[in-house]
């Protein structure tokens, strides 16, 4: 708990970097997107999220693909461009198919869920862009934005705690519908 309370402290929030800037994409990203996008809409990003990633983990002939027909020199970065595209797609189809009947309509998830929930997603997605970026980069970035998205474990934490959250939610409404 000191570490994070230190690296808090010396994190430099007056000189623009990226560091600042992903903490404030994180942010603005979070409530624009809890306003903007409809429940169905956030269950289809996360279902696209976890599909793209696990595709571009399990079956690497799609960032040999990628980097082949894009002329993409590293690795990681053809992962990058790879699961970009594997997400739009999945987004597209999945909302268009998937969940646009059976979730879009409900007004399960008070405005307090809907915000931690936005803030968890986007952190996934910016753990998986941060881990896809090249060492040299990863390197560069403060020790509290690589404590929060590169750290040996962050990776796995990320990718729980969308589902955990909907868990308990899921729980806790179902309670409430009891009552």
């Amino acid at each position: 708990m000191e570490n994070i309370q230190l690296m808090i402290r010396t994190f430099n929030w007056h000189s623009p970097s990226w560091d600042l800037f992903i903490l404030l994409f994180w942010i603005v990203a979070s409530v624009l997107f809890a306003f903007a996008a409809g429940r169905g809409r956030m269950l289809t990003i996360l279902v696209s999220t976890y599909m793209a990633q696990l595709l571009v983990i399990e079956a690497p002939f799609f960032s040999e693909a990628v980097s082949g027909k894009f002329n993409i020199g590293t690795a990681t970065l053809a992962q990058l461009v790879a699961f970009a595209v594997l997400f739009l797609i999945f987004f597209v189809f999945l909302s268009r198919y998937a969940f646009r009947s059976s979730v879009d309509g409900r007004q399960i998830v008070a405005l307090p869920f809907v915000l931690i929930f936005t803030v968890l997603q986007v952190g996934l997605l910016i753990n998986i862009v941060i881990s896809y970026l090249p060492d040299h980069v990863q390197g560069s970035l403060s020790p509290l934005i690589q404590f929060a998205f590169l750290h040996p474990n962050s990776g796995f934490i990320w990718l729980l705690l969308p589902v955990i959250f909907l868990i308990i939610v899921g729980r806790f409404l179902g309670e409430q519908m009891d009552n």
